[in-house]
């Protein structure tokens, strides 16, 4: 059976056998959100719960997730390949979703257990060592969770289709992360002594309620879904972990997929910090409690845009392909981190919410596009190498980009710290140190991002390849 790779992206059909059903969608974009409350949580939350209600230092904070990071470098490559490698009765995938699932949500609660009152090195030291056990549990179902769409549908399209799931349910649940630091301040978590608002209280309440939600979500694909490419793996020798390392990280598109994605995360995540303290003191001169609802509404038409544009994004795939996507979604986050200038503006409090929100669309498309893209890299790596490893890339891909996320978030510390911020000072820093933070935010993007866009147009793998590969693939399988 021949494919005419001469057909636009727009044109192509999916073939009956390779759609997946709305509900396994689904299943797995709700799952999904397990990713948004082990991750960018707590990074949404460190400043307001960690730095304002816990009174630990933006340095610690950023150390921490340092730390975090390079403990990833250990666990992710190894879940991976033994997720791989496994040959199990109930699939390769599910028992580390089982078992990781539960675990990360038995953990998270106990990440607010911290006291205000702990020297400053207690507080660190809490963190640090639940965030590892916490950090463990997760890896162990994300880096599984991360290789289903490779193996739910072999269509490139397809593909696309599951993530845009996951994109909206996670567009959902940031909606709790940007109105937790509101929720926090109700008068039902107030200090039962002063009467004052407790946020750190009222997130050790919450947090046992998201952990019972995450141990619910994580599940969902052990049970719902099937891994269509078991019968082939189970084929397929086992691989030594070192070479299958090697291999992961020298795949040509692969390689280009990886250092775009670590060059972004960097460039936006080593200023994307500074929004709550340019927000806070800055535009709303330090009043707090307008900050946590402006950064409520900002959630809420964050989310409503993303879900907009996720029908935009999966036509414009389509249409022009999936690098070429990427290239528009860049350029938005570029373009909004440029206006920022602007839009962060004490005369204006209420003009801060666009920033926020105009960076929406840009990250839907964004992270909407680059996991399907790692879905290909798999056919392209069997192609090449006869073998499928969903794993291996999934937790490589994974930890880059939160190594280089972390490694920002902790550089993001000592860069505000270089403005001339001082936690102590408030809304009463130097003009000069306010000048510097806008000044970063606005131009260090563009200036990191801009290369990559160039390395980004190396990238092989176009719907007429990848239309080749399957091709190529179902022959060798006997399928044709």
């Amino acid at each position: 059976m021949q494919h005419n790779v001469s057909q636009s992206p727009e044109k192509q059909t999916i073939r009956p056998e390779d759609r997946v059903s709305f509900w396994h969608k689904s299943a797995y974009g709700a799952s999904g959100m397990v990713f948004y409350l082990g991750t960018q949580m707590l990074k949404v939350l460190s400043a307001s719960i960690f730095v304002a209600g816990m009174g630990m230092s933006p340095a610690h904070i950023g150390l921490a997730f340092l730390i975090f990071r390079l403990w990833d470098a250990l666990v992710d490559p190894t879940i991976g390949w033994l997720s791989d490698n496994a040959r199990t009765r109930w699939g390769r995938r599910n028992p580390f979703m089982l078992v990781g699932g539960l675990l990360t949500g038995l953990v998270f609660p106990l990440l607010w257990v911290g006291q205000a009152d702990w020297s400053d090195t207690l507080k660190f030291f809490w963190l640090v060592g639940v965030g590892l056990v916490f950090y463990t549990a997760f890896s162990i179902w994300s880096v599984p969770f991360q290789s289903l769409p490779a193996e739910m549908s072999p269509d490139s399209n397809e593909r696309t289709s599951i993530i845009s799931f996951r994109s909206f349910f996670l567009k959902i649940v940031a909606i709790t992360g940007t109105w937790m630091w509101a929720l926090t301040q109700l008068p039902i978590f107030n200090d039962p002594v002063t009467g004052q608002p407790d946020s750190l209280r009222g997130m050790r309440i919450i947090g046992l309620g998201l952990g019972l939600l995450i141990m619910l979500l994580s599940v969902l694909p052990v049970f719902v879904l099937k891994d269509r490419t078991s019968e082939l793996a189970a084929r397929q020798a086992k691989q030594p972990f070192w070479p299958n390392l090697r291999r992961t990280l020298v795949n040509p598109p692969f390689r280009v997929l990886a250092i775009f994605t670590v060059v972004f995360t960097f460039g936006i995540n080593l200023v994307q910090g500074q929004m709550f303290y340019l927000r806070t003191y800055y535009a709303l001169e330090g009043n707090t409690v307008l900050s946590a609802k402006l950064s409520g509404i900002e959630g809420t038409l964050s989310m409503v845009l993303g879900i907009v544009s996720i029908p935009f994004f999966q036509w414009l795939c389509r249409r022009i392909g999936k690098r070429e996507t990427l290239v528009v979604s860049t350029l938005l986050i570029m373009g909004t981190t440029l206006l920022s200038w602007f839009t962060y503006n004490p005369a204006y409090p209420w003009l801060s919410l666009a920033t926020g929100a105009l960076l929406s669309p840009g990250y839907t498309g964004l992270w909407l596009v680059i996991p399907s893209m790692v879905a290909d890299v798999v056919d392209d790596e069997e192609l090449r190498h006869g073998d499928r490893r969903e794993g291996g890339f999934a937790a490589i891909f994974s930890w880059l980009t939160t190594a280089s996320t972390s490694l920002a978030y902790g550089l993001a510390g000592i860069v505000v710290v270089w403005c001339g911020f001082e936690i102590a000072q408030k809304a009463t820093q130097t003009p000069e140190a306010f000048h510097n933070m806008r000044l970063c935010f606005a131009l260090l993007p563009t200036l990191v991002l801009t290369p990559a866009l160039f390395l980004l147009w190396r990238y092989p793998l176009s719907h007429a390849r990848m239309n080749d590969i399957r091709t190529e693939l179902e022959s060798r399988r006997g399928r044709i």
